[in-house]
């Protein structure tokens, strides 16, 4: 019997502080609505939707997503993956565990 051997990409996530330490590495997508982002967002984040991201970030590029608890930038990180995205993190726990470790929120555009 042969081994079937899975190579597709599959989604890893980071910790706010992971995140912390890299994010000048890579693009901070922030997959909420516009009046949720401007309540509080991640720093240097920029909110994209999925299509944005499509259009406007190469594949290879390193690509964290956020969203307010995770749930919803782990459902567009792994459409991301699927559609061939080698470097996509999702944010565990998004900007809540942002915040929760310590981190600032900015607000506004």
């Amino acid at each position: 019997m042969s081994k079937r051997v899975n190579n597709a990409p599959k989604l890893k996530s980071l910790t706010p502080a992971q995140l912390h330490t890299k994010q000048e590495q890579m693009h901070v997508v922030d997959v909420r609505g516009m009046v949720e982002y401007m309540f509080g967002h991640i720093p240097g984040s920029k909110r994209l939707s999925l299509e944005r991201i499509l259009r406007e970030i190469p594949q290879d590029e390193p690509i964290a997503v956020t969203c307010l608890s995770g749930m919803r930038s782990q459902a567009v990180a792994n459409v991301l993956v699927q559609k061939g995205y080698q470097k996509v993190y999702n944010l565990q726990g998004g900007c809540m565990a942002w915040q929760r470790a310590g981190y600032t929120l900015q607000s506004g555009l």
